[in-house]
């Protein structure tokens, strides 16, 4: 604990106050977020206001999710590796785990400030979200899912970084590529038939489909019964597989040396 305290701190003075991160940040994702939001008016329909914007604001959601489980945790072994200290908390004992839950906090934090952005984007472009809570269970499920299926991601990530020294692929594909196809933005049941079955081949697909059903945004393809059991073995596994692949890839540093670190 005293290592994730370290790490907290660290993270927060250099990344966000020296740096002015969090103010460039939050600007840059108001204008992204913005830009997004406009051409998915187009294709609305005759969808209610409040709904639509329900719809877009889970989607944000998801997706900023993913993108904190990959600057934030993900990157952190690229961040290390870059200042050269890497094998050194290796060699310490301390465990990888540590540093990625030192910096969990700021990313909640940073996570729910700009989410607080994209509710108030969609409000002004859209109108308010209209948000029901239809099953509790269902949404502490689809929440937990979630944070595991991102913890194994951002493992999966840095073991490809250490593997190789670079994600680029990775992170086009199983960053953006995957959750989006896989039901991150758009449900399932709005999806061609195919589509479906391939997203539900996947780990990433049930968290975002429980916390829709959960939210009253849209039912679900499977059933949320169906879906949160498979969610849950999926998530699971998915998270055991990815430690078990970072701590082998941490083993093969030991052994080889660092790569040289790039980010694509």
């Amino acid at each position: 604990m005293r290592a994730a305290k370290a790490v907290l701190v660290a993270y927060f003075v250099g990344e966000l106050v020296r740096s002015k991160g969090l103010t460039y940040g939050l600007l840059s994702l108001a204008v992204w977020l913005s830009l997004f939001t406009g051409p998915t008016l187009l294709f609305a329909g005759g969808e209610a206001a409040g709904s639509l914007a329900a719809r877009i604001l889970l989607g944000m959601a998801v997706f900023l999710a993913y993108s904190t489980a990959t600057w934030d945790w993900a990157m952190l072994l690229r961040w290390l590796m870059q200042l050269g200290v890497l094998e050194y908390v290796v060699a310490s004992g301390s465990p990888l785990l540590s540093h990625y839950l030192g910096t969990v906090p700021v990313s909640i934090a940073w996570y729910l400030i700009a989410l607080g952005i994209a509710y108030a984007i969609v409000s002004a472009f859209v109108g308010p979200p209209k948000v029901v809570l239809v099953d509790p269970l269902a949404l502490v499920v689809g929440v937990s899912t979630l944070l595991l299926v991102l913890m194994a991601y951002s493992f999966l990530l840095g073991g490809t970084m250490l593997a190789a020294g670079t994600v680029g692929p990775v992170v086009e594909f199983i960053g953006w590529i995957l959750p989006i196809a896989t039901g991150g933005l758009v449900p399932l049941a709005a999806m061609p038939r195919p589509l479906q079955i391939v997203a539900c081949l996947t780990p990433f697909s049930y968290p975002a489909e429980l916390l829709r059903y959960s939210l009253g945004v849209s039912t679900s393809v499977l059933g949320p019964g169906a879906t949160a059991v498979i969610g849950v073995a999926y998530s699971v596994a998915f998270f055991a597989a990815s430690y078990a692949y970072l701590g082998h890839q941490v083993k093969r540093m030991l052994k080889e040396g660092v790569r040289t670190v790039a980010l694509f």
